[in-house]
């Protein structure tokens, strides 16, 4: 419905029946105020009537003259739009396309203005009146006028949905006036504070900070004084007006704000049934940067806000939908520079040396950092503190243990900000390398042993054929320090690392070589040919010694040669007795047990012919 029929549903304007009252000064005529206050000046004649003037030439100093309102000059009241906030549309007419509304922009009536999402838009009327459209809302500018230098302004809006917040200049009587229309109800407001919103075309909302607002509605009319408020739903008459309730206590709420997003909280009122939070840069709240309902008592914005400073605004909200009084609540949001992002150590993190790389995200604006570590997270006991220049990474020795870690931003007048979140980490150094490791070998076994590593659960083995152990031969793993493992013979390499329980393996020992000599050669056989001997024996090494002694001992060898298979000749010794034995020789001449000695017999030797005379001697 066009504005100015919803106008003439709701009002009959009892201002063209008014007069206004004119004080006179001296050297006034009528002819004079015709010409300076009548939107026709040859309508004098009617303001000598109406007043008895006998000399309309002449008027006594201080003497009231009655002007009907409907002979006064008419001007235009324009609006000036002083600031906007987000998306803000408006189109001249009823006809007009939408198109983006800028501050510095004048309304004369007859504009249509849309507020979208987090967006508002305050203005200025000729009175001094200033209002704000807040989110989303349509409000239509009416009469905009004003009786000529009279001080009178006609002021009529249509709100048909959304909210609006209006500290209004005393109107003067009797054809100033303020007026907002609805699509269930009209405010007439006479100079006030108040508070109006519309719901979807239901329900219309008055709430009122000062002075008093008449609200009418099928055809009853209820004045709603300072610090009450009323609702008039549609198709009925406005509700008694109810105590507004009272303003949030901010006790709590902090002055200056050091991270974002934005959190505040604040005691419950009794009986609200919610709360309005906005967040402004001006204490008038002409423009509201941030503008939200809560069920709670507390608010948390993530919008990405600048640094300054900056009013809250909270009001606990009724189970009628009637908004309460205003706690406005000046604060300075210092946030920046954010604190740096931690990446190194991760929290949780295990290090496995006791050189610690630090790491973060550069924070914008920062002009350098401090970090700090510590082995507690409330940073109270052997911190270490670096201030440092604007650089991302720092490296510091620690010790095996838990430990914490943060680091703040530094700002031009090296100041530090907020801490980033505290990281936890563990310094724990994998099991060393085991020491002090020996082999033996026996009996075609090699017995290994090793020290115990610190932090180890259980023991790594490996034995290969080359000192890399590229192609291990042999993998075992003990709970022990010792290992015994049946060998073939030959040279081997063996190392030997700690494992932990999670299964993080230390450092491996130097590989150690270790060898096992050949089987014990079996089966020495001697037998007499000539002058020779022919020995031999069972066995499978590349090499043997053979020894030729004089005693069991061997402490007195009368020969020694090395050969190439199991059989050798020896030269026969003289006539006596003696021992033979036989070594195997294997990898870098590690000789093998001895075989079991032979006893060698060598009777003295006699020509053929004294075997005659034998008997007889």
């Amino acid at each position: 419905m066009p504005l100015l029929l919803l106008l003439a549903a709701f009002l009959v304007l009892p201002a063209q029946a008014a007069d206004w009252l004119y004080l006179t000064l001296p050297g006034d005529t009528l002819i004079g105020i015709g010409q300076q206050y009548l939107k026709n000046p040859r309508d004098w004649p009617k303001v000598q009537s109406a007043n008895g003037v006998a000399i309309p030439r002449h008027l006594p100093v201080d003497t009231r003259i009655k002007i009907p309102v409907g002979l006064l000059k008419l001007t235009p009241a324009p609006v000036t739009v002083t600031a906007i906030s987000g998306n803000v549309k408006y189109k001249p007419d009823d006809a007009g396309t939408y198109q983006k509304l800028n501050v510095g922009d004048r309304l004369t009536g007859g504009e249509t203005v849309l507020s979208g999402p987090r967006s508002s838009v305050a203005y200025r009327f000729a009175d001094g009146t200033t209002l704000t459209q807040q989110a989303f809302s349509k409000l239509s500018f009416g009469r905009l006028a004003a009786y000529g230098k009279t001080g009178m302004v006609s002021t009529e809006l249509g709100l048909d949905g959304g909210r609006l917040e209006a500290q209004a200049t005393p109107q003067l009587e009797p054809a100033g006036g303020f007026r907002v229309v609805t699509p269930v109800a009209v405010a007439g407001v006479r100079g006030t504070a108040f508070r109006l919103s519309m719901d979807e075309g239901k329900a219309m909302r008055n709430e009122v900070l000062e002075g008093a607002v008449k609200v009418a509605a099928q055809g009853h009319e209820v004045r709603v004084d300072a610090g009450y408020g009323t609702v008039a739903e549609q198709g009925k008459p406005p509700a008694s007006p109810r105590p507004l309730l009272p303003a949030p206590a901010g006790a709590g709420l902090p002055g200056k704000v050091l991270r974002l997003p934005l959190a505040f909280s604040w005691p419950h009122v009794p009986g609200a049934a919610g709360y309005r939070a906005q967040l402004a840069r001006d204490a008038g709240f002409a423009v509201i940067d941030l503008d939200d309902k809560t069920a709670g008592p507390a608010i948390t914005w993530p919008d990405d806000l600048p640094d300054g400073p900056y009013y809250l605004r909270l009001r606990a909200i009724d189970e009628a939908g009637l908004e309460g009084r205003n706690l406005d609540h000046a604060l300075e949001l210092d946030a920046r520079p954010f604190p740096p992002i931690p990446t190194a150590p991760a929290a949780g993190e295990r290090l496995y040396g006791n050189d610690v790389q630090f790491a973060w995200a550069a924070a914008v604006g920062a002009q350098g950092y401090v970090l700090q570590v510590a082995p507690t997270p409330d940073f109270d006991k052997e911190v270490v503190e670096r201030r440092l220049p604007a650089i991302v990474q720092q490296i510091e020795t620690l010790p095996e243990g838990d430990w914490h870690w943060r680091a703040a931003s530094l700002d031009e007048a090296g100041q530090a900000h907020l801490w980033s979140p505290e990281q936890a980490f563990r310094v724990q150094l994998l099991p060393g390398a085991p020491a002090g490791g020996t082999a033996k070998v026996e009996s075609g076994q090699a017995s290994f042993a090793w020290g115990a590593s610190k932090g180890a659960a259980r023991y790594a083995f490996e034995l290969g054929k080359d000192a890399n152990l590229g192609q291990a031969v042999l993998q075992r793993e003990t709970d022990k320090t010792a290992i015994t493992e049946k060998l073939e013979p030959g040279k081997y390499f063996w190392r030997v690392r700690g494992v932990e329980a999670d299964g993080k393996a230390g450092a491996w020992s130097a590989a150690s070589p270790v060898i096992l000599p050949p089987g014990r050669p079996a089966g020495l056989s001697i037998k007499e040919e000539g002058n020779l001997l022919a020995v031999a024996w069972q066995g499978d090494a590349q090499r043997y010694v053979l020894d030729l002694a004089a005693d069991a001992g061997f402490d007195k060898i009368l020969s020694s040669q090395t050969v190439g298979e199991a059989r050798a000749s020896l030269q026969k010794p003289p006539p006596g007795r003696y021992w033979v034995r036989v070594k195997a020789v294997g990898e870098e001449g590690v000789e093998s047990q001895p075989s079991e000695a032979a006893t060698l017999e060598i009777k003295p030797w006699l020509p053929w012919w004294l075997l005659f005379f034998l008997p007889a001697l």
